[in-house]
């Protein structure tokens, strides 16, 4: 089956997620993001929002069209493909825990987010610099550590392998949160630097 993958062409964000994981898998996909505007870009993820087949909307990008069905939001995405091409645990439990590490991931991102976009995503950073500050220091001091924190004790009980049928060949779990650490770590790298110190021990 070729797939079609619709999000924000000048704004990867979770669709690159998804992108991954249909890379990883050898997936036949149209990436529709960067086809021009007359095939595709902007105009047909309208349309996609706008009018998707069989009349399910997607609220927002990432999404993939398999044929009829129209699947959204980045851990959904990567729970059908997971179970599809061999890219999660096939045992449910495994499934399920994979999916819980990849809905944190995703309210981690939704956190780096709108430490820039405190008071409105619709407003520019610049237009709320002086909230951002105090957002970004109570998000440094208290949301890396907890997160970092949880993330490196899942990936230990994997690394001594109590765990690792969970998440054996699971890129939908491994590309994210790479992703994820990535991009954090950029926007806050002293204090990221300083909590994987920390961890390490």
């Amino acid at each position: 089956m070729r797939y079609n993958l619709y999000y924000w062409p000048h704004i990867q964000g979770r669709g690159e997620f998804v992108r991954l994981a249909l890379e990883e898998a050898g997936a036949e996909y149209v990436d529709v993001a960067r086809l021009p505007e007359s095939r595709g870009g902007v105009p047909a993820l309208m349309r996609m929002m706008e009018r998707a087949p069989g009349g399910r909307l997607p609220f927002a990008p990432p999404i993939l069209q398999a044929g009829r069905e129209v699947i959204a939001q980045t851990a959904n995405i990567l729970l059908y493909l997971g179970a599809r091409h061999g890219l999660a645990p096939k045992a449910e439990s495994g499934r399920q825990w994979v999916h819980q590490l990849q809905l944190t991931i995703a309210d981690l991102v939704a956190e780096v987010h709108d430490v820039h976009h405190p008071v409105a995503s619709g407003l520019y950073y610049e237009d709320q610099k002086k909230e951002a500050k105090r957002k970004a220091e109570s998000f440094r001091k208290e949301r890396v550590p907890k997160y970092l924190g949880y993330f490196d004790a899942s990936f230990s009980e994997i690394r001594a392998g109590r765990d690792i049928s969970a998440v054996q060949r699971s890129p939908t779990l491994i590309f994210p949160r790479f992703r994820s650490s990535k991009a954090s770590s950029m926007r806050f790298r002293g204090r990221y630097a300083a909590c994987r110190k920390n961890a390490r021990g």
